[in-house]
């Protein structure tokens, strides 16, 4: 008897087994089962009936459904629309990363809020290349910093910074800035230098007198000029603040006055009362407020203390005292150097003044240094114009930048010598000659700077050397030789 499993269409609960008989006269077309050989082990499991525990055959695979033209259709439109969204998405992320590298692109359009340099530090330049350079990957980081630093974008965003600071917090990020009353900004130097070095006015008096004395013998003279700190002159922005962060400062004037003010003809020349008339009187009129540098006027008021000293002295001609006579010319830009410090810009403009006298010729010319600042020459003549004759060298920082100008017309001969090259020259024993030196220092670079005129110090002996030099003669024409 065979066994047949039929599956229905529809799934039952259960399965329906059938038995069907044999057919008795089997044709071709239903053929007898054909029996085991009687005795064999085959005939004998046929004949055992199965164990109660024995599974079922397994069913046959059900035979394939075949999807309705409906169902196909409706699997074609799918895949259609996820084909056509796949393709608006890549669209998509193709227009998003062609804005983006177009807006990153478009930063290089934009005007910086600075000039190119003007910032407070210096602007990383493209390398020059070379094959090491290229291999090391050196030229390559190079010119990476160089775009970054001529990146318009990053200037507008520190400046946004510091503006948010100094107006929204009253305060600065730059700890080298320090904001007073009314936001006004003061170099933090002003309040650390007088502090960081002994300032001991007995050795100084002393080494300068000592030099004096062998400028005496030569008749060659020597002179320090002190340029008054923004925050001597503006203490009043400090608000309450004002002793404590000047208590060094402050010290150190007490100090330089009593020394040398008493001393007209002394070789200290001070400026402090003049500068702070100037100021009482037409207030931001000395000192920028964005600045720690003072004004064309507050270059021209000490120029006037330092002709006036030598007038006094008698190495100037009697009709110069109250030189320099500057008219003012036009309004510049303001440097803002503390505006600068903090990120932030600002269009404020600062009259120029200038001196032009009658019946003097002026020539310039810059001779290399090893700083690289180089030294400022000038060259003045006239037939009858009164002249301070030979030749002047001026020691200099960065005050003296408004007063070089308001000088040169009345000196036969000015070289103008930043403080790096001038300690330069003396480390190599190399100063050059002179018949006069003027030693310019702001007040916050004092105390250093006057402890290197002890005697025994290296600058003071350099000094001492040129100082004994005998003083060249000066040929006719007003100016001296060399």
């Amino acid at each position: 008897m065979g066994r047949t499993v039929i599956l229905p269409d529809d799934p039952p609960d259960r399965l329906e087994v059938v038995h069907r008989p044999a057919p008795e006269n089997p044709t071709p077309e239903n053929p007898a089962p054909e029996n085991p050989a009687a005795g064999s082990p085959a005939a004998e499991m046929a004949d055992d009936p199965a164990p109660p525990d024995t599974e079922p055959d397994p069913a046959p695979a059900p035979e394939p459904v075949t999807p309705s033209v409906t169902e196909e259709l409706d699997d074609l439109l799918e895949r259609f629309r996820a084909e056509r969204q796949r393709r608006r998405s890549v669209r998509a992320a193709r227009a998003l990363i062609g804005g983006f590298a177009v807006a990153l692109l478009g930063v290089w359009l934009l005007d910086p809020p600075l000039p190119w340099g003007a910032e407070n530090r210096t602007i990383t330049p493209f390398p020059h290349v070379s094959s090491s350079g290229v291999l090391s990957g050196a030229d390559a980081a190079q010119t990476d910093a160089a775009l970054r630093d001529r990146l318009a974008l990053r200037q507008y965003v520190t400046e946004a910074i510091g503006e948010a600071s100094r107006d929204r917090l009253g305060t600065s990020l730059n700890p080298a800035v320090v904001l007073g009353k009314k936001r006004t900004p003061f170099l933090s130097e002003d309040f650390t230098l007088p502090c960081k070095y002994e300032f001991d006015t007995t050795a100084v008096a002393s080494g300068l007198s000592r030099l004096t004395g062998i400028a005496e013998g030569t008749g060659k003279s020597v002179m320090v000029a002190i340029a008054p700190d923004k925050s001597a002159i503006l203490s009043g922005a400090l608000g309450s603040r004002a002793d404590a962060l000047l208590a060094c400062a402050d010290s150190v004037r007490t100090q330089t006055e009593q020394t040398w003010d008493a001393q007209p003809l002394g070789p200290v020349v001070t400026s402090w009362r003049e500068l702070q008339a100037a100021q009482d009187e037409s207030p931001g009129s000395v000192f920028q407020k964005g600045d720690s540098h003072w004004t064309s006027k507050g270059a021209l008021i000490w120029s006037k203390t330092v002709i006036d000293a030598l007038v006094a002295r008698g190495e100037a001609p009697a009709a110069l005292s109250g030189a320099p006579r500057a008219v003012q010319v036009q309004d510049e830009q303001a440097d803002n150097d503390l505006y600068r410090l903090m990120g932030v810009t600002h269009d404020t403009m600062v009259p120029v003044y200038q001196v032009t006298r009658d019946d003097v010729t002026i020539r310039a010319h810059t001779r290399e240094s090893p700083s690289g600042r180089g030294v400022a020459v000038f060259r003045a003549w006239s037939t009858t114009a009164p002249m301070i004759k030979g030749r002047t060298l001026v020691v200099n920082d960065s005050f003296i930048s408004r007063a070089e100008g308001l000088l040169a017309p009345y000196f036969t001969r000015l070289e103008v010598m930043h403080w790096s090259d001038f300690l330069t020259a003396v480390q190599h024993d190399d100063l050059p000659p002179f018949d006069r030196i003027i030693i310019e220092t702001v007040q916050r670079g004092w105390p250093q700077r006057a402890g290197w005129l002890a005697e025994g110090q290296p600058m003071h002996r350099a000094l001492a050397d040129e100082l004994g030099r005998p003083r060249e003669q000066t040929p006719a024409g007003g100016v001296s030789a060399g």
